[in-house]
């Protein structure tokens, strides 16, 4: 039954301090959800299948005892013939709709340094920057003793960061201090505050700034340094040791929430690994240490670390070109469109050869039919409004609705021909499998 119909899973979601109100929304949760990793089949935190009689059985199980479904393209053999690759839906939708990505080359140019150099003088930066963050911490521990206390502190600072990083750290914002210090540690407090300004407008002016658009995905392969806004500055490790590189894409996708608002989110498919580094938080380096009683940081950062940080990264300055893709329209082979339904190639290139993505876009009632592919398994992700899919073979048929909080996965071994997918009024899909000529890669 799980190799021959759609597969659903149960809500596999994270909460983190940065977590916006998007998701939370969507899934009607309680608790903010900062990602949803809807078919996941690693074994650190597999999602679980949604099917009667199926009990905690999760998609690491499936993909062992069926390995078939992954499809000869859509299996990774250097990491036990995991899936290929996965879709998250992320939420730092509190933040600017921006990311840093990469460095540029007319910012780097201005330094007249090598790469090794650039290296040392990026490492100098995030020191100073958690220095900064560090000395504040000290000022301020003394007033924050509860987890009330805490959170307004926190809430504060993020809106502080907020405000800073939507006008490229050089906003006249400030936090109110009085009861969060010591009358005698406020103008010190305030000093911290502008230190910490003025050494990410540093770190970020080498960096491309890159405002989010519908249509439009960013290229994040390893191990580029990135950073979306409300998140750390980061970037995923290409060494001996991490063999399974996290090579992702960024999707901006505005969301029509269950209420009728509206909101965003950031669709990530991504390799099928999670090796993740990070160099800096600008938007929620504290956290509460509640068996102390007292302010921490989410992150431990050293000088020794950032060392080994700055060596792993691509120091190498590329243009924007280089990590940004538009959606291009696109005709399928084989395939028939009716009434308003119109594909587009998102990302589909000898470039990027770790998975493609397809959106369908409905700009009302419509309809397309394309060839159903059995090299791989594919992910089906709504962003906005519902689609229901038809796989058929002859008269044998099937249909499976999918929406904004109903993914679908669909297993190569699905004996169907054919997939229509139909809407009655506006809608967007998202197809992402791998790519028939990477087979076996």
């Amino acid at each position: 039954m799980l190799t021959t119909q759609p597969i659903r899973t149960k809500l596999n979601a994270t909460h983190y301090e940065w977590a916006g109100s998007a998701l939370r929304r969507l899934f009607r949760s309680r608790k903010p959800i900062a990602e949803v990793w809807a078919f996941f089949s690693g074994p650190q935190r597999p999602a679980r299948v949604d099917a009667p009689g199926t009990r905690r059985l999760t998609l690491y199980d499936v993909v062992r005892k069926y390995p078939e479904i992954l499809g000869p393209s859509g299996a990774d053999p250097r990491n036990q013939g995991q899936k290929y690759f996965f879709v998250k839906f992320l939420d730092p939708s509190d933040f600017p709709p921006f990311a840093y990505v990469g460095f540029r080359p007319e910012a780097v140019r201005k330094l007249r340094m090598s790469a090794r150099a650039v290296r040392t003088h990026m490492a100098g930066l995030l020191w100073q920057d958690r220095a900064a963050v560090e000395r504040l911490a000290a000022l301020m521990a003394p007033r924050i003793r509860s987890r009330n206390a805490f959170e307004a502190f926190k809430a504060a600072y993020k809106r502080w960061a907020i405000a800073q990083a939507r006008d490229n750290w050089s906003a006249d914002a400030d936090i109110e201090l009085n009861g969060l210090v010591p009358p005698s540690s406020v103008r010190e407090a305030r000093a911290c505050l502008d230190d910490q300004r003025r050494i990410r407008q540093r770190i970020v002016g080498l960096m491309h700034r890159i405002d989010y658009e519908d249509g439009q995905a960013i290229l994040i392969e390893t191990p580029t340094l990135h950073a979306i806004a409300g998140l750390s500055l980061q970037l995923h490790p290409k060494t001996r040791a991490n063999f399974h590189p996290k090579d992702e894409l960024w999707i901006y996708a505005p969301l029509r929430l269950p209420d009728g608002a509206r909101g965003w989110v950031l669709v990530e498919p991504q390799r099928t690994f999670d090796k993740t580094e990070s160099g800096a938080d600008f938007f929620t380096p504290y956290a509460w240490q509640e068996e102390r009683r007292t302010l921490g940081f989410r992150k431990a950062i050293t000088p020794a670390y950032l060392k080994t940080f700055v060596s792993l990264m691509d120091a190498a300055p590329r243009p924007r070109a280089h990590y940004v893709r538009t959606a291009a329209r696109l005709q399928i082979p084989g395939g028939r469109i009716e009434g308003r339904a119109q594909w587009y190639r998102v990302v589909e290139e000898k470039a990027w050869p770790y998975f493609t993505v397809r959106q369908l876009r409905f700009d009302g009632a419509g309809a397309a039919t394309v060839p159903l592919p059995h090299h791989s398994f594919t992910e089906l992700h709504v962003t906005e409004g519902a689609v229901e899919a038809t796989f058929a073979r002859g008269t044998a048929s099937l249909s499976c609705a999918v929406r904004p909080d109903h993914p679908a996965l669909l297993p190569a071994t699905l004996p169907y021909d054919t997939v229509a997918y139909r809407s009655r009024g506006p809608a967007r899909l998202y197809v992402f499998t791998r790519p028939r000529s990477r087979h076996g890669a």
